[in-house]
């Protein structure tokens, strides 16, 4: 063996631990979630109903860690230094589960499956096509949900919901705010059709 073989291993193998370090001493990405509204900012509109919510389904190229945009109409960038702290689809129907609670001032809403098992009042299924922001700049929301019978699963509401607004700034930060806002207005428009849903037990609730 070549006397200089040795050390040209070891250089090697500092070299790569050299680049390891380097690459892992970087910045630490910024982490964000999508957060309910607050019980003050709305008015509560009676009927303790049971509601389940499925989980929500988005595009998969969404259900990612890094923060995805849309740079133009058939390219997507995906942001290593801005992420989401959870799992996108976990994270936007946990709280769209909260906001309907608040709406509805109701206690009795929970993200299926129940733990206790037991069946809701009303399901509240949600599919997102379209949740990022857009290359015109705007966050878009774009849904499709029902509203199910518990005990039938007859589909009693469908509807879509297809919204746009502007962020303050191109910031990450401005960017999951005006997302989020989007999250709490689809939110409104589910709460508002159950509400005209009868309560079990044969009451309407009032609108």
């Amino acid at each position: 063996m070549p006397p200089h073989a040795f050390p040209r291993r070891w250089l090697l193998l500092g070299l790569v631990a050299a680049s390891t370090v380097a690459g892992c001493s970087g910045a630490e990405p910024r982490l964000y979630v999508l957060a309910p509204m607050e019980p003050d900012e709305v008015a509560k509109r009676g009927g303790n109903r049971s509601i389940g919510v499925q989980l929500v389904s988005l595009p998969e190229y969404l259900d990612r860690s890094e923060i995805v945009t849309h740079t133009s109409a058939n390219e997507l960038r995906a942001n290593r230094d801005d992420r989401w702290a959870e799992r996108l689809p976990n994270n936007v129907t946990r709280v769209l589960a909260e906001n309907l609670s608040t709406l509805l001032a109701s206690d009795r809403v929970h993200v299926m499956p129940s733990r206790n098992g037991d069946r809701a009042d009303y399901e509240v299924h949600v599919d997102i096509d379209r949740f990022e922001r857009a290359a015109s700049g705007q966050s878009v929301l774009d849904a499709r949900w029902t509203i199910s019978d518990g005990a039938t699963q007859k589909v009693l509401v469908r509807d879509e919901t297809r919204l746009a607004n502007r962020a303050r700034d191109q910031g990450y930060p401005a960017l999951v705010a005006a997302m989020n806002d989007n999250l709490t207005v689809l939110s409104h428009e589910i709460a508002g059709a159950i509400a005209k849903l009868p309560q079990k037990g044969g009451r309407r609730a009032s609108s």
